[in-house]
C-alpha cells in the first residue's frame, strides 16, 4: 500500500491563477483533469479556449524535508535540458512556461505543450510493433548519452547544487546523503551503512569514468510517450527529464527494466566486461536500491517495497564483496 507524503493536489482557483498567468485573466478552462503516472509530481492536462489542444501541467511536490537533495529544485533545469534534446535531435516535451518564484502559487511548477500521445507502459501493441518501438528507443538513447558537460552531478541553473571534477567525488557525496537519510529512519544498521560507503571509496575504478554523459536517471515505459500516425507507432517524446544527471551513462542501468535485445541493437553500445566496469555496475545497482528504500520508506510509506528495496540491496552488497 502506498501513501504519498510528498503528493499534493492543486485547488481549482490555484489551477485557474497558474492558467491566468499563462494566457491572462481572460482565460476559461474548459476541461481539467489528473494524469496518471506518479506519486511524487501532480500533473494535470488542461484545455483552454486560448488553446484547444492544451497544455500538460506538473506541479512539484511538498514536505520538500523529505526529498533528496536533487528533487528539491530540480524542475529549474529542465529547460535547459529539453533545448538540449531537442537541439540533439531526439523527440521531448516542449516548454511553456516555468516558475519557481512561489509568487502564483506557493509550489514550483511548469508547463508544457500536450503532445497527443500514450505512455508506453499503457499501449497493447503486437510484439512486432513493441520490437519496433524498443528498437527506436535504443537509438534515442544512445543519442542522448552523447549529450555531454564538462563536470559530473547535477546541473541546477542557479549552481545549488555543487558539480565535481571527478566521478567518485560526486557518488561519495551522494552515497554518503543516502545513508544519512537511510539512517535517520533506522533502514540499515550502522554496520550496514558503513559497508555500503565502503563500496564507493574505490576511487580508482569510479574515475576510469572520464566524461560527463547525460543519463535520463528515470528511465521507465511510462517516460516513454508513443503515436500510432497511419498505422506506424512511433515514439513521439521522452518525458520527464528533470532527474537526469551527468554521469557514466552506464548508470542508466542500474535497474535491467528497459534493458533487452531490441533496445540494445537500437543502442548499439556493447557493455565492456572487465573486472571494473561489472563492478562499477553492481555498485550503481547498489545505489539505487539503498535509495529506493528511503524513498519508499520516507516519501511514500510502502513498506513493502521498502523491505523489497532494502533486501535486494543487502544481497548486491554481500555479493559485491564476495567478489572483491
Amino acid at each position: 500500500m502506498t501513501s504519498s507524503r510528498i503528493f499534493k493536489e492543486l485547488t481549482a482557483a490555484e489551477i485557474d491563477k497558474v492558467i491566468q498567468n499563462l494566457y491572462g485573466s481572460h482565460t476559461k478552462i474548459e476541461a481539467c483533469r489528473l494524469l496518471k503516472g506518479g506519486l511524487f509530481n501532480t500533473t494535470y492536462y488542461v484545455k483552454t479556449n486560448s488553446d484547444p489542444a492544451g497544455i500538460v501541467l506538473r506541479v512539484a511536490p511538498t514536505n520538500k524535508h523529505l526529498l533528496l537533495d536533487f528533487e528539491k529544485n530540480m524542475m529549474s533545469a529542465e529547460p535547459a535540458f529539453y533545448a538540449r534534446l531537442k537541439a540533439n535531435g531526439i523527440p521531448s516535451s516542449e516548454v511553456l512556461y516555468y516558475d519557481g518564484s512561489s509568487n502564483i502559487i506557493d509550489r514550483e511548477y511548469i508547463i508544457f505543450r500536450y503532445i497527443p500521445s500514450i505512455p508506453l507502459n499503457e499501449v497493447t501493441v503486437s510484439t512486432e510493433v513493441k520490437s519496433h518501438l524498443y528498437h527506436q528507443l535504443g537509438q534515442i538513447i544512445a543519442q542522448l548519452h552523447v549529450i555531454s558537460n564538462d563536470q559530473f552531478g547535477w546541473k541546477r541553473p542557479n549552481g545549488e547544487l555543487r558539480l565535481y571534477a571527478k566521478w567518485s567525488a560526486f557518488l561519495q557525496r551522494f552515497t554518503q546523503e543516502i545513508a544519512t537519510k537511510a539512517s535517520d529512519f533506522g533502514l540499515f544498521s550502522e554496520r550496514e551503512l558503513t559497508r555500503f560507503l565502503a563500496v564507493f571509496s574505490h576511487s580508482a575504478i569510479f574515475d576510469q569514468i572520464e566524461q560527463a554523459n547525460m543519463v535520463h536517471a528515470d528511465f521507465w515505459e511510462g517516460n516513454v510517450l508513443v503515436s500510432n500516425h497511419a498505422g506506424n507507432w512511433d515514439i513521439v517524446a521522452l518525458i520527464d527529464i528533470d532527474k537526469a544527471i551527468f554521469g557514466d551513462r552506464e548508470l542508466e542501468y542500474s535497474s535491467p527494466v528497459m534493458r533487452n535485445e531490441d533496445f540494445l541493437s537500437g543502442y548499439g553500445y556493447a557493455f565492456a566486461e572487465s573486472s571494473d566496469a561489472i563492478f562499477r555496475r553492481s555498485a550503481y545497482q547498489l545505489l539505487e536500491r539503498f535509495m529506493y528504500a528511503y524513498i519508499w520508506r520516507a516519501q511514500f510509506e510502502n513498506f513493502e517495497r521498502q523491505d523489497t528495496a532494502r533486501r535486494e540491496g543487502l544481497a548486491i552488497l554481500a555479493k559485491i564483496e564476495a567478489a572483491m
